[in-house]
């Protein structure tokens, strides 16, 4: 299949228009030389997306999907250090419909709602519920007992909900990334530039095996290097397999051999949103040298991952890396002097 018909196959796919232009594509001098200069260093800057971060790309397909089905209410859930939540209730209330969250705090024994900086941004945005669960998550979200229950909660008032999958990761949001990776390849072109690598966040697996799939049938060199953010690679190889084998046979496209999933498990640190040494060296390293912020959980430990694959020479000398930013950072005020407002 050739490279045009296919992205024009995923173009043809019904979704929301939430995205009006390519987000840039950014050469870091600065941060190279400050590695040494033997690795030429880009950044494609997904984190200025509406709503701040890489799954607008995924829910333009998924809310399109719930337009479709007439949904009144979305149903969907994240881990309380992710804005996946507040991202699907913006995108909802575009739409005309109510949110419900499940705040998933298996990484924060600790969690408190009442204490969540993003509390009072939930609230404000008018979201219908919110349910705390620290359950492990185990499966995909339309599997998991709480969803089904409120599903059930809300049928039973006449409502019709949609499961929105975590981070829009199922085959259909992972469509997203494929696209990106034709913006990617456009941009090099029209530089006159071919990339090495292409280095992501590797959590739910979506943005990582759209990337894959995209490069697969563009015919396109890069490999994609994931960095685990949240566990090993006993479990995050297959996380990223599984996305790449649902989202080909959506497209009823070959699964790329599984030499093509890369992942990294070496800079997870003591698992997900938990700090490391390297994590803040990367955010104080590209903030100090390029200007750029980076958040604490997905895109700051991916630029240490790719720092220190730099380091080891696991990236060649002479290389032409992409680091992909996913976004994440929400620029937060303080709004607890609001407090008896809400």
């Amino acid at each position: 299949m050739s490279e045009k018909s296919f992205f024009e196959k995923i173009k043809d796919i019904p979704r929301r228009r939430y995205i009006t232009q390519i987000t840039p594509l950014q050469r870091l001098a600065h941060l190279s030389q400050a590695l040494g200069g033997n690795v030429e260093l880009y950044i494609k800057r997904d984190d200025l997306l509406p709503f701040g971060g890489n799954k607008t790309r995924k829910l333009e397909f998924l809310f399109q999907e719930a337009v479709d089905l007439s949904a009144d209410t979305i149903i969907t859930a994240s881990t309380v250090q992710c804005n996946h939540n507040l991202m699907a209730i913006l995108m909802a209330n575009i739409e005309g419909m109510k949110t419900e969250l499940i705040l998933e705090n298996w990484a924060k024994s600790d969690y408190d709602y009442e204490l969540d900086p993003n509390k009072h941004l939930y609230e404000f945005a008018g979201v219908s519920r919110t349910v705390s669960c620290g359950a492990p998550v185990t499966g995909p979200l339309h599997t998991m007992e709480l969803a089904l229950d409120m599903k059930a909660d809300l049928e039973v008032q006449g409502r019709k909900p949609y499961i929105l999958a975590r981070g829009g990761t199922c085959p259909l949001g992972n469509c997203g990334y494929i696209l990106c990776a034709e913006e990617l390849i456009q941009q090099g072109r029209e530089r006159n530039l071919d990339f090495d690598y292409v280095v992501c966040p590797s959590g739910t697996g979506g943005t990582q095996a759209g990337l894959i799939l995209g490069f697969e049938q563009a015919g396109y060199p890069a490999s994609v290097i994931g960095i685990n953010v949240a566990q090993k690679n006993e479990r995050q190889l297959n996380s990223v397999s599984g996305a790449l084998e649902g989202t080909a046979s959506l497209l009823n496209l070959e699964t790329p051999q599984k030499d093509k999933i890369r992942c990294y498990e070496e800079y997870v640190g003591e698992g997900y949103s938990r700090p490391t040494v390297e994590l803040k060296e990367a955010i104080e390293l590209l903030a100090r040298t390029e200007g750029i912020l980076l958040d604490p959980v997905y895109s700051g430990k991916t630029l240490a991952g790719l720092i220190g694959l730099i380091r080891s020479g696991a990236i060649q000398k002479g290389s032409r890396v992409v680091f992909l930013h996913t976004g994440g950072f929400q620029t937060y005020y303080d709004y607890s002097s609001m407090k008896e407002m809400l």
